[in-house]
């Protein structure tokens, strides 16, 4: 009897001998499985670097193949030639996609700066030589809708060729031909907008009737458009021969004058004073003889308004100005220098010029159209 109460008693201690071999193998499996776990994230996180593009580089590359989408944009409005960009737009796109380091998107990245630098320069040439186009276009179509016969030589001209090739569509050109960077394209375009609106004004100018020395509706919305209302502003009507001069949005003073002959127009555009002399020598650039030589001529009050020789000031020599007296005509000085327009400054009686010289100041804003 003893020796099967024995023999139960030991078979009893071996069931929680195995469960505790059991627990104590599984806590180790466990343990080791948690290590692995472990060695693996660390392993994971040490590669994790190589395997994620920088966040902050992702979202450069993201905007910056959004610009060239939009260059490439702006570059189809001004039916510019875009396949070559498009191409290199889409290859970039999937550069930028499949680059799996910092290094092969950064890579990626500089080729698709580079070809966002060449889309801009030509997507600006394309804007620049579209606005000059469209300027010559309008321009000659309306000077062909609008002759002038004139009764002293009996020869017909056109009206508005301030804006044509020997005016500032020929300055424009010029300008767009030369340009080489990005800042000039920029120039050029905005110079080419500021002519539009100046032509836009002169022809809606050219059905007012409102007398030349008062306020004209087509003066107030230029100067309120380029924010000139709180300052002075000199006024120079092409089609009516006159100057108006105001301060803070009121006409102070006008003027009847001549300015450029059809060969040597007088610029229109948004300008300023840039220098005044009182009193000067104006000099001929014209060999003797040619047609547009001068002799040396004593000027009492001169205010340049644009570079290359473009001033307003007095013409001792002339007693007629107002509609017409830019073409040939009979000036009743009987000066042979007065029978014609002017080489391209805006021409005032001496007594309007010394008004105006001491009211202007260097910067004051000059308003041609």
């Amino acid at each position: 009897m003893r020796n099967k109460a024995r023999l139960r008693n030991i078979q009893g201690n071996r069931v929680p001998r195995l469960f505790l071999l059991i627990g104590l193998f599984v806590t180790c499996a466990l343990l080791l499985s948690s290590c692995n776990d472990m060695n693996k994230r660390v392993n994971d996180q040490n590669t994790l670097p190589q395997l994620l593009i920088n966040q902050h580089l992702q979202q450069r590359g993201q905007v910056q193949i959004q610009t060239f989408q939009k260059w490439i944009l702006l570059m189809q409005q001004y039916r510019g030639d875009t396949s070559k960009y498009h191409q290199e737009y889409n290859n970039d796109q999937q550069a930028l996609a499949s680059a799996k380091t910092d290094l092969a998107y950064q890579m990626a990245l500089q080729d698709l700066n580079k070809h966002v630098g060449s889309v801009k320069l030509q997507a600006l040439k394309a804007q620049a030589n579209a606005l000059e186009h469209q300027l010559s276009q309008q321009s000659s179509e309306w000077s062909k809708q609008h002759p002038y016969l004139n009764r002293y030589d009996n020869v017909t001209y056109h009206l508005g060729y301030e804006y044509g090739v020997d005016g500032v569509g020929g300055w424009l050109h010029d300008e767009i031909t030369e340009a080489k960077t990005l800042a000039e394209y920029q120039h050029a375009i905005e110079d080419a907008n500021v002519f539009q609106t100046i032509f836009q004004a002169y022809q809606v100018n050219t059905h007012d009737k409102t007398p030349w020395n008062k306020a004209h509706a087509t003066d107030n919305q230029l100067i309120e458009q380029y924010g000139f209302s709180a300052k002075k502003v000199v006024v120079i009507s092409l089609g009516e021969q006159a100057m108006r001069i105001y301060n803070n949005g009121k006409l102070a003073k006008a003027f009847q004058v001549t300015t450029g002959r059809p060969e040597k127009p007088s610029l229109p555009g948004r300008w300023e004073i840039e220098n005044k002399q009182a009193p000067t020598v104006f000099k001929s650039s014209e060999p003797e003889g040619s047609a547009y030589w001068y002799p040396d001529t004593p000027i009492n009050y001169a205010m340049l308004y644009h570079s290359g020789g473009y001033f307003i000031h007095d013409s001792w020599w002339r007693t007629d100005y107002g509609p017409a007296t830019q073409f040939p005509h009979a000036d009743s000085s009987g000066d042979s220098f007065s029978f014609n327009g002017s080489h391209g400054c805006v021409n005032l009686a001496t007594a309007n010029a010394d008004w105006l010289y001491n009211y202007v100041d260097i910067s004051t804003h000059v308003l041609i159209y």
